[in-house]
């Protein structure tokens, strides 16, 4: 009886705000440039004034140079959510709801709760459009919207108390990237507006400058306005990590915000790829123990600004873990803090000078404990604007620090430098490069004259005739594992000696001819030599490492570049840990051909592991549902891209999990096994178990990361299938999602035949 005396208690103040709101209409000063948009009207009443109308479409093609739209309560729709048609964006761009173009555009709601007058749509990349998809696109100079929602509702229910009629369920559960709008023009303001949306929210990103008061923002990551823009009296709702992509120039100010964690992340960021944020009598809300941080890469030279903040009620240091970023203020600003500087990072050699300039005058000063390698000149106790530092190091590795520049009111910034000790000539050879074997290994046996303090980094090169087999990632690779491929073949080494400080050194070759090698029926990498550079050609012993486009493909539209590496071996970062090799570019493929078996028989039962880490943590493995996967497959043809595999893809059902199924490969046509299995485990830690045994195809997967919380999703997956024998032995892994921060580190492959 409570919640039903409470709703009805809501309806009447309704009511009655809707009828002071009919007061204030009809008092409205109604012309060509002050338009009215009242959605409850049919078509002839708002015929009946030629500044009334029912659509926002209608209204916007009456704009004048200058031009305020009050807007009364209801449910506007800025792309019709009945439309079946998936959209497309245009010229390169993504798909948009609306594109107005005008000067000067006020949009204000008839109303005080920001709930009561509301634009919407409900499209997102794979859900209605091919892009991302984007309410607005406004070219207009100067833009003030207030009083309303602005929501992209295609992955967050529309709830609207006013008329529940007019409200929508959310078009899927799986979040995918779903816009508001971008404003090209020099000025944004908002008051009183809800932006909606969950990933890459975009609330009227992109003017010269944004005033958001009182407005509330729901979103993911990659999600607010980073440009010069402040944040005043508002709210958000962080269902993500990192609400922010990156944010440049002095960066946003939040001035008395409050900020909810609305998941169970104990691992929070402001900012996913860096860049300057203020924060200023603000309040953090998040799960106990929870770490605050400014970025995903704080990088030494960020300097962020922070004065009377809270987390969880408690005083707190933003980015404690790097207290460099963190410039703790005195006293409140208003404006945002900005000292600019010539340049934020500097990598040099020694001797070197190093000229910094700033806008104002300021106080200079060298990181402890690098004053002696980095002297001012002209040095006085005054402000300068320039500073000119004479460098050297004469240690023998390359260091880094600071060089900051504090202004009298308490402002920063700051430059890294790099610095390089000199360099020395290349190690000469004390005992000459030679190849010995012992044990199926070919070792390279030399001895450099290293002076005290100084070791071997020379680049170490492996090549069975002019295929390379081996290579120095992190340090020199002086042994080889020899195979029944390299019998009959010439196998050199090819050495450039060099150490940490070493000029450029001349290559040195060592040969030998292989009369024997072992037969193997286990091939095992953790892929720390393994040769990352284009290597198209088919082999027997040899792997293929190349890009690939393949047809199921054909629908979205991507390409690499031949003139770039595919692979790398790097370190990694996010959910990807230690080395490992990575996508360089989308498409990147490997295949291994094995030695023809030469007993006339075919290759039998085989098992494949592969060992993981996506880089993506919440497991869905890839960027997004777009033909974005990873096949893993055995028994393979190489030549004719025939065998059996597993597919791991992203998919529009979940935004926290990924698809697996057992497939069949048939002259590069990928044909189904087995029903997908939705599942949770494609997270730091994978293991992948691929196997053909007995005209079986099984698939294991599991990791060492624990479930998250609030999934029914299975965490571990099994899968077989019935399959026809083949007498192929090749291994093959196709990768066709995006880069960067949607890669798969592959650390230790394990393959087995009979």
């Amino acid at each position: 009886m409570k919640t039903i005396t409470t709703l009805r208690s809501r309806l009447l103040l309704l009511t009655l705000a809707c009828c002071a709101a009919m007061t204030t209409i009809a008092q409205l000063r109604l012309d060509a440039r002050h338009l009215l948009l009242d959605g409850s009207l049919t078509d002839a009443e708002a015929a009946a004034s030629p500044f009334v109308f029912n659509t926002l479409q209608a209204a916007v093609a009456q704009l004048a140079d200058t031009t305020t739209i009050y807007v009364k309560p209801w449910v506007y729709w800025v792309d019709n959510p009945d439309e079946p048609e998936v959209v497309a964006g245009k010229n390169g761009r993504e798909p948009f709801g609306m594109v107005i173009a005008t000067r000067k555009l006020q949009l204000t709601g008839l109303c005080d709760d920001a709930r009561d007058v509301v634009f919407a749509s409900m499209r997102g990349q794979t859900q209605g459009a091919v892009g991302n998809f984007t309410m607005f696109d406004f070219h207009v100079d100067e833009l003030t919207v207030e009083n309303m929602t602005l929501g992209n509702f295609c992955n967050v229910d529309l709830d609207y108390p006013l008329r529940p009629s007019l409200g929508r369920k959310r078009r899927s559960d799986a979040i995918t990237q779903a816009h508001v709008g971008y404003v090209h023009g020099r000025s944004l303001v908002a008051r009183n507006v809800r932006f909606i949306s969950r990933l890459n929210l975009n609330p009227l990103t992109g003017a010269a400058e944004s005033l958001y008061e009182n407005c509330h923002f729901e979103c993911t990551d990659d999600a607010l306005n980073g440009g010069q823009a402040i944040y005043r009296h508002c709210d958000f709702d962080l269902y993500g990590q990192k609400p922010f992509w990156s944010t440049h120039g002095s960066g946003p100010l939040f001035d008395d915000c409050d900020f909810y964690v609305r998941s169970d992340n104990h691992e929070m960021v402001f900012c996913k790829q860096g860049g300057p944020l203020t924060v200023i009598n603000s309040r953090y809300h998040a799960p106990e123990g929870c770490y605050v941080g400014w970025t995903s890469y704080p990088q030494p030279w960020l300097r962020c600004y922070q004065h009377n903040f809270t987390l969880n009620g408690q005083p707190y240091t933003i980015g404690n873990r790097q207290p460099q970023n963190t410039v703790v203020l005195s006293r409140p600003v208003t404006t945002i803090p900005s000292l600019s500087i010539s340049q934020h990072t500097a990598t040099l050699r020694s001797p070197a000078q190093l000229l910094l300039k700033t806008t104002e005058p300021v106080v200079w000063e060298v990181e402890d404990g690098y004053q002696q390698m980095a002297r001012q000149s002209a040095k006085s106790d005054r402000l300068t604007h320039d500073a000119l530092f004479t460098l050297n190091n004469t240690s023998n590795k390359t260091v880094g620090f600071c060089i900051a520049a504090h202004s009298r009111d308490g402002r920063q910034a700051a430059c890294y430098v790099e610095l390089s000790p000199s360099l020395l000539p290349p190690p000469a050879f004390v005992v000459e490069p030679s190849i010995s074997i012992e044990n199926g290994m070919a070792h390279l046996i030399y001895t450099l004259e290293l002076g005290k303090g100084l070791h071997d980094q020379s680049q170490i090169t492996w090549m069975r005739d002019s295929v390379v087999v081996s290579v120095s990632h992190l340090t020199p690779q002086r042994t080889y594992r020899l195979t029944e491929a390299d019998c009959g073949h010439q196998l050199t080494a090819i050495i450039v000696p060099g150490h940490q400080r070493s000029e450029p050194a001349t290559p040195t070759k060592a040969t030998i001819l292989i009369e024997q090698a072992p037969a193997i029926n286990v091939l095992e990498t953790d892929f720390h030599d393994f040769p990352t550079q284009w290597q198209p050609h088919i082999a027997e012993g040899c792997w293929t490492v190349d890009g690939y486009k393949p047809a199921d493909t054909e629908a979205y539209n991507w390409s690499f570049r031949f003139d770039r590496p595919m692979w790398e071996y790097a370190k990694g970062f996010n959910g990807a840990v230690g080395y490992g090799l990575v996508q360089a570019q989308r498409g990147a493929r490997l295949m291994y051909t094995p030695m023809e078996n030469k007993k006339g028989t075919s290759y039998g039962n085989m098992t494949l592991t592969l060992q993981v880490d996506p880089t993506k943590t919440a497991g869905q493995g890839f960027g997004s549902a777009t033909g974005q996967y990873m096949d893993v497959c055995l028994k393979f043809d190489t030549r004719t891209l025939t065998g059996y595999g597993l597919r791991i893809i992203r998919t529009v059902k979940h935004a926290k999990a990924v698809d697996f199924l057992l497939v069949e490969y048939r002259n590069g046509t990928v044909i189904p096994l087995s029903e997908p299995v939705t599942a949770t485990c494609y997270r730091t830690g994978c293991t992948i178990d691929v196997a053909c045994r007995n005209n079986e195809l099984t698939a294991h997967v599991f990791t060492r990361t624990p479930q998250p919380s609030g999934t029914s999703l299975p965490h571990e997956v099994s899968l077989k299938a019935t399959i026809a024998d083949n007498p192929f032995g090749g291994i093959h892994i196709q990768h066709t999602g995006t880069c960067g921060e949607s890669t798969t580190m592959l650390h230790r492959l394990i393959a087995k035949w009979e």
